[in-house]
């Protein structure tokens, strides 16, 4: 097998189809073995019935579904796992990434003897609200994991079977494929691609999920949160000590003082939250060692179809 196309579906049963049909005729004018791996997350919105459809009538089709939803990245995973490819391409269902594209990155990586070949999406078709809060985030990501990781960076690329067997043999939570890929450091490279708009459906991510997701890939690959307290009670040793000095100098001065209990109680509540802060974020991290201590299965997989 040389090339595995791995396709994490959730919330758009309708692209299914013309998904399967783009990506086998731009795979069979390749002139390559190829197979589909197609990925219910349990939308609950009909996919894995247009999944099952696919696959009962085309056996280069592998076909899984998950007993309830545990998210992209973990849908990624049960993929690559079964992938037998050479080489894996990874994108998202609503085809705002081109299967037409798919020859580009395989030939680049090839002739450039690369493990990994990102696609930078230019022209991205979210809202300047999203662009925004996702551009602060990966700068705030990059500073923390040392990563050079830019917001153009999607799930669509190709890695090599060599690259991705050190994906499979990872463990803990916040497995992002592409930000694991890019710390591997392996030969990699960029190309640009325009993003494409939504075939159908709309993004699943929420608020609450883009923040869950995010504090769980900056714990699993970066330790600098740990330190942010230390800094922060460091300099608050400093300016304590420059204000009972201050204090002292007033008194032997014999110069009256404010009571000042205003600025004690807004001091305490600091304080008392950034202790709290930092349990949480000691939490996460012994959170993150219990699960894989626990050898905690990552999905749960209820039906298959074409898979050994």
């Amino acid at each position: 097998m040389e090339i595995s196309v791995v396709v994490p579906v959730y919330g758009c049963p309708e692209a299914l189809p013309e998904l399967h049909r783009r990506i086998v005729k731009t795979c069979e004018e390749m002139n390559v073995e190829f197979e589909i791996v197609l990925v219910d997350d349990h939308d609950g919105k009909g996919s894995w019935e247009e999944v099952e459809k696919i696959a009962v009538s085309d056996t280069r089709v592998k076909a899984i579904h998950f007993a309830k939803n545990f998210g992209q990245d973990r849908a990624l995973a049960a993929g690559i796992t079964v992938a037998s490819g050479n080489w894996i391409v990874t994108m998202d269902c609503d085809l705002q990434d081109a299967p037409e594209n798919i020859p580009l990155l395989y030939n680049k990586a090839v002739s450039e003897k690369l493990d990994v070949v990102f696609v930078r999406r230019q022209k991205r078709k979210d809202s300047a609200i999203v662009q925004l809060m996702s551009k602060q985030y990966h700068k705030m990501f990059s500073y923390l994991s040392e990563l050079p990781f830019d917001y153009e960076l999607g799930t669509y690329l190709i890695a090599s079977s060599k690259a991705t067997d050190y994906y499979k043999r990872s463990s803990g939570r916040g497995k992002d494929y592409t930000m694991f890929l890019l710390w591997l450091g392996l030969k990699h490279d960029f190309v640009e691609l325009e993003h494409e708009t939504r075939f159908a459906g709309k993004s699943s991510y929420t608020l609450r999920k883009k923040l869950k997701y995010g504090i769980d890939a900056i714990v699993t690959f970066s330790n600098r949160l740990l330190y942010i307290p230390l800094y922060i009670g460091a300099l608050a040793s400093v300016i304590a000590l420059a204000y009972i000095i201050y204090v002292l100098v007033l008194y032997f001065a014999g110069i009256e003082q404010p009571e000042g209990w205003s600025t004690i109680i807004a001091f305490v509540c600091f304080f008392g939250g950034l202790l709290l802060d930092t349990l949480g974020i000691i939490g996460i991290y012994i959170g993150n060692l219990l699960d894989i201590a626990k050898n905690k299965t990552e999905y749960v997989i209820q039906d298959k179809i074409n898979c050994d």
